[in-house]
């Protein structure tokens, strides 16, 4: 004979046990009030002895909140993302909520499917990272508050945590230009990301004012096109001394297609990365970064989210976050600015 299963004790096994109306347990439940001191007592132990806990699906039907947020990013493979996760979710954490996390990798159809599938599970709010063709009409029947990090959404009317990303490159390509590099590459991959633009923009800008040539490669995406791009620049009559990467994962390109070719860094050819990694400082050279404070932008999207949640009328607010140059020794000047 089969062995029976224990059910999920339910408010209305509760009411018997306690020997009161189902309508006092909820009341119970949603924080005691117009409940005698005797009753509470009774409920509550009852409470305890079945083990009982509250529906939030039930609760949500009512209109209650879900005690859930949304959270998408492009990837989560990606350790920008990851560590952005983390403190969302602390954050998350200390009010109480669980968060949904999910990736669009960058897709806006998938992007537009997971806010329909987060607005079908009533989340209580959403922090994401909008793809570069994601528009605010995207969230025009959500029904909760949103908040937007790493890049900004089309319309621009969602609350946004950005790092300064103009700022980071121009201290990035300034830093080099002042270090008596002339030949400078920048390489980055997908020029559609808000990101991107903003960080070509700055170097074109510094290499411009500074009268130098403009050296570009912009539609970098996995290692044989980054090997492709900096062999051309290598091997023409001119070739590059320096090079500034606008992502990470193309930073750890080039310092092993210039390890392969025989290139010493720095004395060959510097090298300064956009977003610090592991094992950045680790490597022989050390890479010199632009680093991103993502534990701050993502703990700030965080609260700015639930600021949000809590506010009748709810401000549209923008931040951006400084950025840091971290000089080790791939570009040559290790310890100065």
């Amino acid at each position: 004979m089969p062995r029976s299963r224990r059910s999920v004790p339910a408010l209305i096994d509760v009411a018997r046990k306690a020997g009161v109306g189902a309508g006092t347990v909820s009341r119970v439940i949603n924080g005691g009030h117009n409940v005698s001191a005797k009753t509470l007592a009774v409920v509550r132990a009852a409470i305890q002895e079945l083990g009982y806990v509250p529906s939030h699906a039930a609760r949500t039907l009512k209109g209650a909140r879900t005690k859930t947020i949304g959270l998408i990013v492009p990837s989560v493979a990606n350790p920008f993302f990851s560590s952005a996760a983390d403190a969302i979710q602390k954050v998350a954490s200390a009010h109480g909520c669980l968060v949904l996390l999910a990736a669009s990798e960058n897709d806006p159809s998938k992007e537009k499917e997971l806010v329909t599938t987060f607005i079908q599970r009533r989340i209580d709010g959403l922090i994401f990272v909008p793809s570069d063709a994601a528009h605010v009409d995207i969230l025009e029947n959500a029904g909760f508050p949103a908040v937007c990090f790493d890049q900004p959404i089309n319309g621009g009317s969602i609350a946004t945590v950005l790092a300064d990303n103009y700022g980071g490159a121009r201290i990035a390509t300034e830093h080099l230009v002042a270090h008596g590099y002339r030949r400078i590459l920048c390489i980055g991959e997908d020029p559609k990301l808000f990101t991107s633009q903003e960080r070509f923009r700055a170097h074109r800008d510094v290499i411009s004012a500074a009268g130098l040539p403009y050296l570009f490669e912009p539609n970098v995406r996995d290692f044989a096109s980054a090997e492709a791009a900096v062999i051309a620049h290598l091997n023409c009559p001119k070739p590059i001394d320096a090079v500034f990467s606008t992502k990470n994962s193309t930073t750890l390109y080039v310092y092993y297609i210039l390890r392969k070719l025989g290139c010493r860094i720095p004395d060959s050819v510097a090298l300064i990365g956009y977003d610090d990694f592991q094992l950045a400082d680790a490597l022989e050279p050390a890479i010199s970064v632009i680093r991103q404070p993502v534990q701050e932008i993502a703990t700030r999207a965080a609260k700015m989210l639930f600021q949000q949640m809590g506010r009748v009328n709810r401000h549209q607010d923008s931040v951006i976050v400084n950025v840091q140059l971290i000089t080790r020794a791939s570009c040559g000047a290790l310890g100065t600015c």
